[in-house]
């Protein structure tokens, strides 16, 4: 038994929509950059949003210099990737909301590896 489109009953599918992974016939199927989209998907903007930018940038600003900004690049980065999985973002924002994320906990564990070690010092050093 052959897949139908899923918005065409009785026509074959050709492809499948890589954002939603809707049966698409040809004339359903639009390609972009070498990806099959269903109609619905390509009329999605396919760039990444301002809050996955964000993500990244405040998760940059946390790792270089400001400790303090990863916990927000963390926050806005999970509300970014919760919304491209609910399909009310764009997809192309995911690696940009992930890194802000990666960042963002990366500092947290620099930062609190260094304070253990400078507790363990202190005890160390009035021991």
């Amino acid at each position: 038994m052959s897949a139908t489109c899923g918005r065409h009953a009785g026509v074959l599918a050709v492809d499948v929509c890589e954002r939603c992974g809707r049966f698409v016939c040809g004339d359903c199927a639009v390609l972009r950059d070498e990806r099959t989209w269903c109609t619905e998907c390509a009329a999605v903007p396919h760039e990444a949003s301002a809050r996955a930018t964000v993500s990244l940038l405040l998760g940059l600003g946390g790792f270089l210099c400001c400790g303090p900004l990863s916990i927000a690049a963390i926050a806005v980065g999970r509300v970014e990737e919760r919304a491209i999985s609910r399909h009310a973002a764009p997809a192309a924002g995911l690696r940009r909301a992930r890194w802000g994320v990666r960042l963002g906990l990366i500092q947290l564990s620099v930062a609190g590896l260094s304070l253990a070690a400078v507790v363990l010092w202190r005890l160390l050093r009035a021991g």
